[in-house]
């Protein structure tokens, strides 16, 4: 990117991300320490905090990064950045109050779901909107571009089935849904949009310099992703789970092989042991793949039509290997890239993360599963705290304007974005 005062806006927004993760992360460590049963508005705000307030929000400044590149742009397009961060900031942070307080209180306050969920999704539709709009305006349009695209398009329809099941809380049931799994219209079209946009992360980190046009197989891993999780709405709407859902796990394992022949097999033969990216990028792909995996399990196994089935261990295997270990690891990523002009006296601090998140993820698995216990995501809230940590601090202490490429850092790996 060459455009200072757009440089500083995802500044702005990855401040703003990371700050509402540290929500997420105190709401995760009084879970692990909890017994019994958690409360439900305990855990959807620990839930939206990350997928929403962590996740999306650096999503969109990462689409910000890759679609203005090093382009020059004009005012207006400033300005539009502008608005874009501040109300998203604001609309996302509102949203997740609005969470907590409707299920803790309930009654009338659920009246504030509608309200500003209505506000988030508008805001997912104006960066869905951005993307493809800045399709055209691209010198080269890449498969990060398409991918990044496709999954926003994704989200923003996502977002809108999540704030019509909110609705549903002020004027009662209004939605032809199952009785069984009325939220996996809105779960199973937020669970794919992060795949695509995963995978575009892991392709950006792979190819650094990425000004090679959109290829066909990467079209074709685009659509595989975003049509598949279009088939989700019209699946519950229309009641066809068993006629759908097997469409839906063959789309899954297309987009699957086609990560892995194209970039995902050499993002994992990248050493975890590199610093920045790459290392971010080999945890997250060896993730992805794992989530994928889980993905397909749980609707061949019949998980995904009967909810109530699933073992006790599986969400919580299944959400964090997709939020923490997929998401986190590669937005860590992108934070390091986005700050690695910052002088960094603590070496040690980003790969300390990387590995007690990492391990600390093996760990929580283990004891979830063998004994249904919780203590395992100490380990790995370690990490993540860790690593968004160190992350905050250099995006604070970091210059506010480029270096000009003559006098980057040749220690580090840039990435850039045309």
């Amino acid at each position: 990117m060459t455009n200072d005062e757009v440089w500083r806006y995802t500044k702005v927004l990855f401040l703003g991300s990371a700050s509402l993760f540290l929500v997420n992360i105190a709401f995760g460590f009084n879970n692990a320490l909890s017994t019994g049963a958690i409360p439900r508005w305990q855990v959807l705000v620990h839930l939206h905090s990350g997928s929403i307030g962590w996740i999306t929000l650096s999503l969109i400044g990462m689409a910000i990064w890759v679609f203005t590149g090093d382009r020059t742009v004009s005012d207006r397009y400033v300005r539009r950045i502008r608005i874009i961060v501040g109300l998203s900031v604001l609309a996302f942070a509102a949203f997740i109050v609005s969470f907590g307080l409707a299920f803790a209180l309930g009654g009338n306050v659920f009246a504030l779901l509608p309200i500003f969920g209505t506000g988030a999704m508008l805001m997912i539709w104006v960066a869905a909107l951005f993307a493809l709009t800045q399709l055209r305006n691209q010198p080269v349009v890449t498969n990060v571009h398409v991918l990044v695209a496709g999954g926003l398009v994704v989200a923003a329809v996502g977002a809108t089935m999540g704030v019509l099941l909110g609705t549903e809380y002020v004027f009662g049931t209004f939605l032809p849904l199952p009785a069984g799994d009325r939220v996996g219209i809105h779960a199973g079209m937020m669970d794919t949009y992060v795949l695509l946009v995963a995978s575009a992360i892991v392709e950006w980190f792979v190819l650094k310099d990425a000004a090679g046009r959109w290829t066909r197989p990467g079209l074709a891993q685009a659509l595989a992703g975003t049509v598949g999780a279009l088939l989700v709405p019209i699946a519950f709407l229309t009641n066809l789970l068993d006629v759908f859902l097997p469409v839906f796990a063959l789309l899954l394992l297309v987009f699957l092989v086609l990560f892995l022949g194209r970039m995902g097999w050499k993002a994992l033969r990248r050493s975890p042991l590199r610093r920045g990216a790459d290392a971010w990028g080999f945890f997250g792909a060896v993730w992805l793949v794992i989530f994928v995996a889980l993905f397909i399990w749980a609707i061949v196994g019949g998980v995904a039509a009967d909810p109530a089935g699933a073992p006790t261990w599986f969400y919580a295997v299944f959400a964090h290997s997709a939020f923490v270990g997929m998401m986190t690891n590669l937005l860590l990523g992108v934070f390091s890239a986005r700050t690695q002009e910052t002088s960094d006296r603590r070496l040690w601090a980003e790969p300390a993360a990387m590995w007690l998140l990492n391990a600390g993820l093996v760990v929580f698995f283990t004891l979830k599963i063998a004994f249904d216990s919780r203590l395992g995501a100490l380990v790995m809230g370690v990490g993540v705290l860790l690593g968004v940590g160190i992350m905050i601090r250099r995006l604070l202490a970091g210059p506010d304007e480029l270096t000009p490429p003559g006098r980057r850092d040749t220690d580090a790996e840039p990435m850039p974005m045309g």
